[in-house]
C-alpha cells in the first residue's frame, strides 16, 4: 500500500498500541496516536493526515465531539469510529456527524486494509470524474447513504437479537435476521452436534447446496477457525440451484467452532465483499455471544429454581397433609390458563410461580403452621402473612417480578375483602385469582390436621356458591370446564393421595 499518515486517538492504551502495530507494521503506514481527543485535535491542526482513527468514549473530550472539530478544519478529512459490535446505534450517531466509516472490536487487519484501500481509493474516483461537482456530490451522498443503511440494519438485527432470552427462539429468528442483515436471497444457520453439522434451521434452497457438496462441511470448519470469515464459490452447483455463491461465519464459544451463519447470493447479483465480511462476522459474534449468555443465564437459572424447590420441599416436609400441595394447586391452575386461553408468559409465571405460592409459609412457627384446632385471631394473622413472606423471598431476585405479584396475592378476594393488600376485581392479577380458585380447591379436597376430604360434588358447590365474592366468576367458570372441575381429579401416579 501507499504510504499514508494515520492518527489513532483512544484512551485504551489496549486498543491504541495494538491498532499502532496493525498500521505501522503490517499496514506499512507512518502512525502517531493520541490518548485524548484534545490532545488528538491539537496534532490534526499542526499536522497532516491522511485518515484518524478515533473512539467515541474518552475523557476531556469525547469522539463525536473531535468529529465535529476536525470537520471544521478539514472537512474532508476520512475519520474511522472505533466501537464494540453491542454498540453500533453509536456509530450511526457517529456518521451523522461525519464519520467516514467504523471498525468493530475486535477488529482485524483485514478489517483495517480493507478500510484504508477503500480511503486511498476514493480520491482516485473523484478526480476520475473531476470537473462535476453534483457528480461527485451525489457520488459520496450514495456511498455515505449505502453505509448508514448498512449500520442501520445491523442495529436493528442486533436490537432484536438482544431480546431472545431463549436460544429456541434464536435457532427460529436467527435466519430471517441474517438474510434482513446481508440482503441475500438464501440464509442457513447450521450446528455442530457429536462431530456432525446439522441444519437445525435453513431458508429457501440452502439446504440442498449441503446435502449435495458435503466436502463444504471440512472445509468450514477448517477455514472458519482459521480466517472467521470466507467465501465459497460453487459453480458446479448450479444446475441444481440458483446459489453459486457462499459465504460462512462461523459461531464460537471460547474460541471452539459449535456452528455458523451461511450466506448464500445477494439479492442485488453482486459479489460478496470486506464490508459483507465485516457485517457477517459482527453478527455471527453477536449471535454466539447471545447463545452463550442464554445458556449461563439458563444454568443459573435452573440452579435457582432448584434452590427455592427445594424451601418448597422443606415446607411440605414438616407438614404431611399438605405434601405435593404446591404441585396439584399449579396443576389445576394450569388447567384454568389452558381453558382461559392465558399467554405463554402467564402461564409460564403460573407454571413456576404456582410451585412456590406457599414459600412464605417457612417464616411461620409450626405451632401455628401444625395446630390441629381453630387459629386464635393472632395465629390467623401470622398465617396471613406467608403471602408477604412469600413475596419478600423472591424480591431480591429481579427474575420474577409476576410471580411475586402472584404469590403476593393469591388470598386477595374478588369482593375485596381478601389480604394482604385488599385488592379488588381486575386489581388482582389474572395469575393470582386462577391460583386462588385452585388453591382452594385442592385445600378443601385434601385432608387437613382439622377436618376431613371434602367430596369433590361439595368442594364444586362451595366455589360456585362464592363466586363473585371470594373468586372471579370467569375463573369459576373455567375451572368448571376442566377435567379436573368436571369431576376427573388430578392425579399423577409420583403423588401420594392425602
Amino acid at each position: 500500500m501507499e504510504k499514508l499518515k494515520v492518527l489513532v486517538v483512544d484512551d485504551d492504551p489496549i486498543v491504541r498500541d495494538t491498532l499502532f502495530e496493525l498500521l505501522t507494521k503490517v499496514a506499512g503506514c507512518d502512525t502517531e496516536t493520541a490518548e485524548t481527543g484534545k490532545d488528538g485535535l491539537e496534532k490534526i491542526q499542526n499536522e497532516q493526515f491522511n485518515v484518524v482513527f478515533t473512539d467515541l468514549t474518552m475523557p476531556e473530550m469525547n469522539g463525536i465531539d473531535l468529529i465535529k472539530e476536525v470537520k471544521k478544519i478539514n472537512p474532508y478529512l476520512p475519520i474511522v469510529v472505533i466501537t464494540g459490535y453491542g454498540s453500533i446505534d453509536n456509530a450511526v450517531n457517529a456518521m451523522k456527524e461525519g464519520a467516514t466509516d467504523f471498525i468493530t472490536k475486535p477488529f482485524t487487519i483485514d478489517n483495517i486494509i480493507e478500510i484504508l484501500n477503500r480511503i486511498k481509493t476514493e480520491p482516485k474516483l473523484i478526480r476520475e470524474i473531476g470537473g462535476q461537482p453534483d457528480i461527485n456530490l451525489n457520488f459520496l451522498n450514495l456511498a455515505l447513504y449505502k453505509k448508514y443503511l448498512s449500520i442501520s440494519r445491523l442495529q436493528e438485527v442486533c436490537v432484536e437479537l438482544d431480546e431472545l432470552y431463549d436460544n429456541k427462539k434464536i435457532y427460529e429468528k436467527v435466519v430471517e435476521l441474517g438474510k434482513k442483515l446481508l440482503v441475500t436471497k438464501g440464509v442457513g444457520f447450521l450446528l455442530l452436534e457429536k462431530g456432525d453439522i446439522k441444519i437445525r434451521k435453513s431458508d429457501g434452497e440452502v439446504e440442498k447446496i449441503f446435502l449435495t457438496e458435503s466436502n463444504l462441511y471440512s472445509e468450514f470448519l477448517e477455514k472458519g477457525q482459521k480466517v472467521g470469515v470466507f467465501k465459497k464459490s460453487i459453480t458446479n452447483l448450479r444446475q441444481i440451484c440458483e446459489y453459486h455463491e457462499v459465504l460462512f461465519a462461523p459461531l464460537t464459544i471460547n474460541g471452539e467452532i459449535f456452528g455458523g451463519l451461511v450466506f448464500a447470493n445477494k439479492t442485488d447479483g453482486s459479489g460478496f465483499n470486506e464490508e459483507d465480511f465485516a457485517l457477517a462476522m459482527t453478527f455471527a459474534k453477536k449471535v454466539s455471544l447471545r447463545i452463550e449468555n442464554n445458556a449461563l443465564y439458563e444454568v443459573f437459572y435452573n440452579n435457582l429454581v432448584n434452590t427455592l424447590r427445594s424451601l418448597v420441599m422443606s415446607i411440605e416436609a414438616r407438614d404431611s397433609y399438605t405434601k405435593q400441595h404446591s404441585e396439584r394447586v399449579t396443576q389445576y391452575a394450569l388447567q384454568i390458563a389452558e381453558i382461559m386461553n392465558l399467554s405463554e408468559d402467564e402461564i409460564d409465571v403460573i407454571r413456576f410461580g404456582g410451585y412456590l405460592h406457599d414459600i412464605g409459609k417457612i417464616g411461620v412457627k409450626d405451632t401455628v403452621l401444625l395446630k390441629p384446632g381453630k387459629l386464635t385471631d393472632e395465629e390467623f394473622e401470622e398465617i396471613k402473612q406467608h403471602s408477604v413472606i412469600g413475596d419478600n423471598i423472591l424480591k431480591p431476585i429481579k427474575f420474577f417480578p409476576k410471580e411475586r405479584d402472584m404469590i403476593r396475592h393469591h388470598h386477595e378476594r374478588y369482593d375485596g375483602r381478601g389480604y394482604p393488600d385488599g385488592l379488588a376485581g381486575e386489581e388482582i392479577p389474572i395469575t393470582a385469582r386462577i391460583l386462588a380458585v385452585a388453591d382452594t380447591y385442592d385445600a378443601m379436597t385434601s385432608t387437613r390436621p382439622y377436618r376431613k376430604a371434602l367430596e369433590h360434588n361439595v368442594a364444586i358447590e362451595e366455589l360456585i356458591r362464592c363466586s363473585g365474592k371470594q373468586f372471579d366468576p370467569i375463573v369459576v367458570s373455567a375451572f368448571l370446564e376442566t377435567e379436573t372441575g368436571k369431576g376427573n381429579k388430578y392425579n399423577d401416579k409420583n403423588f401420594i393421595s392425602c
